[in-house]
């Protein structure tokens, strides 16, 4: 897989993971006005899983992002073969 596709793939997951967790604050709150305790369980568990998917996703952007910059500061202290293409 390209690393474009990871990136796009990841920021995807990432913004429904966003409107996963907020659609199941709204469900919780609607529940609790509503006064059905199941429905607010289910919101509960919703918030819950998108919180997860966000952190999830978070965690892989850094790992990614802490690889790139420690390949890049070794490129600046010429201690790799890599070359820039110009």
């Amino acid at each position: 897989m390209s690393e474009s596709t990871v990136v796009v793939t990841e920021a995807s997951a990432a913004a429904i993971g966003s409107k996963v967790s907020f659609g199941g604050g709204a469900t919780s709150f609607a529940s609790f006005i509503a006064g059905i305790n199941w429905l607010g369980w289910i919101g509960v568990g919703i918030a819950i899983a998108g919180l997860l998917v966000n952190a999830y996703f978070s965690w892989q952007r850094d790992k990614r992002e802490k690889a790139e910059h420690t390949l890049r500061m070794k490129q600046l202290n010429h201690e790799c073969n890599i070359e820039e293409k110009t």
